[in-house]
């Protein structure tokens, strides 16, 4: 995995960012307008629409769609010094589904077989299999066996 390689599976290369430090499964597809920071790790079989952010501290499971717009952020508060900053660590689980224009705060986690509707704000975390939307995103779905608390 590497941002070279991804570069090769990148549509419109010339018009996205992707960093050489990244690190993207092989079978990964990228289209046009993408930014992908250093510290970003996406695995295999995912597609990242076009025109999506991903800064340093995001990390991609296996088989995730991540739709057009969708913009990932890494710093919750905008507080910390700049000379000591760490991104805060966000994850998206395997087979997860998010809908275009989608905005994910930093250091969230959205569960495997989770979906995030479009144009979503996700301020917390998904839980699997649970379908979230809205603004701020709640959820919508329990998923598969899940019972309906609401």
């Amino acid at each position: 995995m590497g941002g070279k390689e991804a570069l090769m599976r990148a549509w419109r290369v010339e018009l996205s960012n992707i960093s050489p430090q990244a690190k993207i499964g092989e079978t990964t597809v990228i289209h046009a307008g993408c930014h992908i920071h250093d510290e970003v790790v996406i695995g295999e079989h995912c597609q990242i629409q076009a025109m999506v952010f991903i800064p340093g501290g995001v990390k991609i499971e296996d088989y995730v769609f991540i739709g057009p717009g969708v913009i990932f952020t890494n710093d919750p508060t905008m507080e910390g010094r700049r000379d000591v900053w760490r991104p805060t660590s966000t994850m998206v689980r395997r087979n997860a589904r998010i809908g275009a224009g989608a905005m994910i705060r930093a250091g969230v986690v959205i569960g495997e077989d989770a979906r995030v509707g479009m144009g979503a704000v996700v301020l917390e975390n998904v839980p699997r299999g649970e379908t979230w939307a809205g603004n701020p995103a709640r959820r919508i779905f329990y998923g598969a066996g899940k019972e309906n608390e609401d």
